[in-house]
């Protein structure tokens, strides 16, 4: 998938969320904007994995309705905004879902610093989103 700057979308990295209601993103092939460290990309998609964890909130309305389901969120990185857009790509089926994916996404986006060879640099990376009643207690 190609941004509107005509970078490459990397995806997310592996396991956005852990334990109890899970919020995870598999991991797919690095592809860098140009120029870019694919180490340092990695590297962000770990912090914006770790940084997702902190603000994982499984919406209780989904949790009494059984509603499970994966949104697929970007985050549309811009070299003249200070934080990336968080914008939603596909529903999870279910809103109050969707609106978590990218509440907390924003969140995440908002704390985890570019690094260095990132900055300056136009790019989107994907990033999906399961929310899973399995295992919470």
């Amino acid at each position: 998938m190609t941004s509107d700057a005509g970078q490459t979308a990397p995806s997310s990295p592996g396991g956005a969320a852990r334990g109890g209601a899970r919020s995870t993103a598999p991991t797919a092939p690095d592809v860098t904007p140009d120029g870019a460290s694919a180490d340092d990309l990695r590297q962000y998609r770990l912090s914006l994995a770790i940084s997702a964890r902190r603000f994982k909130r499984y919406p209780v309305l989904a949790r009494e309705r059984g509603w499970e389901g994966t949104a697929e969120v970007a985050l549309d990185v811009n070299a003249l905004l200070p934080v990336p857009e968080v914008v939603l790509v596909r529903s999870s089926g279910q809103g109050v879902l969707d609106e978590q994916a990218l509440e907390m996404m924003t969140q995440a986006a908002r704390v985890t610093s570019l690094p260095p060879s990132l900055k300056g640099r136009d790019f989107r990376i994907l990033l999906p989103v399961k929310f899973s009643l399995e295992g919470d207690q």
